[in-house]
């Protein structure tokens, strides 16, 4: 990744890691809470109104959601530059999660990436991160198989026993967790967010879920059914994912090398014979089109 912002660019203030490693814990453990007072799944439908119900979890959250923004309002005024800062503090005052990779003391190029310090948005960091994220994602994501197993076999049992109950619950918060950190460390250090929302959004509806069906107004929709349908598909998606992340398919054929050497020769057979079909496309196309010019008629189409 690029180098942490230090004392010698006047645009960046000094680093404090011990500033940042605090608050990503503090914006982590809100998450969590916000994890536990949201419903998820079918832990049983009174289990989850109590959790939602439940004062210390709001408290704490309120708590923490305030050193976020004491914090944040402390950052602003160490900014630097101010025209941008205040956007920075307003995103952090309406979303405290943002935090957990932005800082209104920091310009909007730079993101706090746990164990690397502040990095710059670019190409570089995001694949960096995205390599860094993988293994620890598709572990986290395969804890949705279990519960899974549990919400369409023992819907009885979750009925009838709180302490099963209460660690699906607490398991899916975990995972609803672990979506949301990495989805907001990656889109924050993403240059192009929106295309990043876009080709994720599977993630994206993942964490929005359960904020929809925390809504009373929404809770005639189906949320359960749609939730374990969206975490089934995430895990194959992940595990793909991985699969093409590490290119593990071309790890396996090596092997081999003699199947490799020849799988290898199949493919660039195969795209030598695909050019040599597209240029004779092409020259015939040239012909016809020269052909049409000469006599004043329209050029001719090429054929799809």
């Amino acid at each position: 990744m690029s180098e942490a912002p230090s004392t010698a660019n006047s645009a960046l203030p000094p680093e404090n890691r011990i500033r940042e490693g605090l608050m990503f814990t503090v914006v982590v453990a809100q998450l969590a809470l916000i994890g536990l007072i949201l419903p998820h799944g079918d832990s049983g439908e009174a289990f989850r109104d109590a959790m939602a119900r439940d004062l210390i979890l709001w408290k704490g959250l309120k708590g923490l959601w305030g050193l976020i923004a004491f914090e944040g309002l402390f950052g602003f005024v160490q900014a630097r530059d101010k025209g941008n800062a205040w956007k920075r503090l307003l995103m952090v005052l309406l979303i405290p999660p943002m935090r957990l990779a932005v800082s209104p003391r920091y310009p909007n190029d730079w993101i706090w990436v746990p164990f690397c310090g502040w990095q710059q948005v670019d190409e570089e960091s995001f694949s960096k991160l995205e390599l860094r994220l993988a293994l620890p994602m598709i572990v986290l994501t395969l804890l949705i198989v279990p519960v899974l197993l549990i919400e369409f076999v023992g819907q009885k049992w979750l009925e009838a026993s709180p302490i099963l109950a209460f660690g699906t619950h607490a398991l899916t918060a975990v995972i609803w967790l672990g979506f949301a950190v990495e989805f907001i460390l990656m889109v924050s250090a993403c240059p192009d967010k929106l295309r990043y929302c876009i080709k994720h959004w599977i993630n994206l509806v993942i964490i929005l879920l359960p904020l929809v069906a925390f809504l009373r107004f929404l809770r005639l929709l189906r949320f359960a059914k749609l939730a374990r349908a969206y975490r089934l598909r995430s895990v194959t998606m992940r595990a793909w994912k991985l699969v093409l992340l590490f290119n593990l398919l071309d790890r396996v054929g090596q092997r081999n090398p003699q199947k490799y050497i020849a799988s290898l020769e199949k493919k660039i057979a195969d795209m030598e014979a695909e050019t040599a079909a597209l240029k004779t496309k092409l020259a015939e196309f040239r012909t016809k089109n020269a052909e049409g010019g000469a006599d004043g008629s329209q050029p001719a189409a090429l054929d799809d």
